[in-house]
C-alpha cells in the first residue's frame, strides 16, 4: 500500500474476472478500511482457498491502479478468448467471466461515458455476450438475473442485453442491428449510475412517479447523448437506441417518438419487462402477466406475444 495514494489512482475490476491459479502481469488490491491493500503481486496468482474466502465473503470487485488498465485490458482479453473457445470450459463459468467484464464495463461507463477506453470494454463485453449467448443455446438462463451484482442498474443493463441479443436474433433483426443493440443495451442507462437520486428512482414503479421524478428520471435519456454524439468512435445508431428506450407506442416517453423501429420497439419493451423483474423483484413469469395488461398499447400486441412465446421457449417463464 502507498500511504499517498488516492482512490482517484484506483480503478474497480470485478473478481470474477481474475480467476485463482492465473497470472497476472500487474499489482492487484483490495479495498479494506478506507485503505487500498495489494493482495495480488505482479507475476504471481491466487491460490484457489483465498479465492473462494472472497467470493463466499461477498467480495465483488478487485481493485488496479489506474495506470495499469491496459495490462488488465490485455489480460482480460487473453482470458476471455481462451475460456470462450475451450470445450471443457463450463456454460457457467463462461457466463460468469463475460458477465463480470460487462459488469466492470457498465461501472467504468457510469464514471466516465467520454472515454474511448470505457466504450471498447463495452463493446467488447456486447459481442462476448453475443459469441456466449449464438454459440450456447442454453447459455441465456445463466446469464439472466444470475449475477452477484450488487448495484440493481448495472444488473438490469446485463439482463436487458442478454434478453435483446436473443430476442432480436428471433424476430431475424440483420446482424449489424443486433450488435449495435447490445451495446446500446449495456450502456442505455449509464446516465443513472452516478447519481443517487435517480438510481432511487429507478425502484419506483413509472405509475407512482411525481411530475418532478418523472422529469428528471427521463433526463438520463438526454443528457448523456450530446456528450456520445461528439465522439467520432461511437455508431449513431447505438446513440439513437440508447436515446429512444424510454420510447412508446403512445407518444409518452421523453421525446414523445410515437412511432419506433423495430429494433427501438424491442430495446424499450425488453426495458420495460427487466425494470418489473429488477426493480418490483416480480418474477419473469409475472412480469410479462403484468406487461401484457399495462404495457399493451405501449408495444404492439404482436411484439408482447411474440416477446412472452420468447420467454416460455427460453424456460424463463
Amino acid at each position: 500500500m502507498n500511504p499517498k495514494s488516492t482512490a482517484s489512482q484506483y480503478t474497480p475490476v470485478r473478481i470474477t474476472t481474475i480467476k485463482a491459479e492465473r497470472t497476472v502481469t500487474f499489482p492487484v488490491y483490495i479495498h479494506f478500511k478506507e485503505q487500498y491493500l495489494e493482495y495480488i503481486k505482479p507475476s504471481t496468482a491466487i491460490d484457489k482457498e483465498k479465492y473462494k474466502k472472497l467470493r463466499k465473503q461477498k467480495i465483488t470487485k478487485f481493485y488496479i491502479l489506474s495506470e495499469d488498465e491496459v495490462k488488465y485490458q490485455d489480460f482480460l482479453d487473453s482470458f476471455l478468448e481462451e475460456a470462450l473457445s475451450n470445450p471443457n470450459t463450463s456454460i457457467e463459468e463462461k457466463s460468469e467471466i463475460v458477465t463480470g467484464q460487462a459488469e466492470t464495463a457498465i461501472d467504468k461507463m457510469g464514471a466516465d461515458p467520454g472515454n474511448e477506453n470505457n466504450f471498447n470494454m463495452t463493446r467488447k463485453a456486447a459481442k462476448n455476450l453475443q459469441k456466449l449467448i449464438f454459440e450456447n443455446p442454453d447459455a441465456l438462463k445463466n446469464l439472466f438475473g444470475t449475477g452477484e451484482e450488487y448495484n440493481p442498474i448495472i444488473q438490469h443493463s446485463i439482463n436487458v442485453a442478454v434478453l435483446t441479443i436473443k430476442f432480436a436474433t428471433k424476430k431475424k433483426l440483420p446482424e449489424e442491428e443486433v450488435d449495435y443493440l447490445s451495446t446500446a443495451a449495456l450502456m442505455h442507462d449509464v446516465g443513472l449510475l452516478e447519481n443517487d437520486t435517480l438510481m432511487e428512482t429507478f425502484m419506483v414503479p413509472k405509475n407512482e412517479f411525481t411530475p418532478q421524478q418523472k422529469k428528471e428520471y427521463y433526463e438520463h435519456t438526454k443528457g448523456i447523448i450530446p456528450l456520445l454524439s461528439e465522439k467520432p468512435y461511437i455508431n449513431q445508431n447505438i446513440i439513437e437506441y440508447i436515446q429512444s428506450h424510454e420510447e412508446n407506442l403512445q407518444g409518452l416517453g421523453p421525446h414523445k417518438l410515437k412511432k419506433l423501429t423495430p429494433s427501438q420497439e424491442i430495446l424499450s419493451m425488453i426495458n420495460s419487462y427487466d425494470k418489473i423483474v429488477t426493480a418490483r423483484k416480480l418474477t419473469p413469469k409475472d412480469a410479462i402477466k403484468t406487461m401484457m395488461i399495462d404495457e399493451l398499447g405501449n408495444y404492439s400486441l404482436k411484439m408482447l406475444n411474440d416477446f412472452q412465446a420468447f420467454l416460455k421457449e427460453e424456460g424463463l417463464v
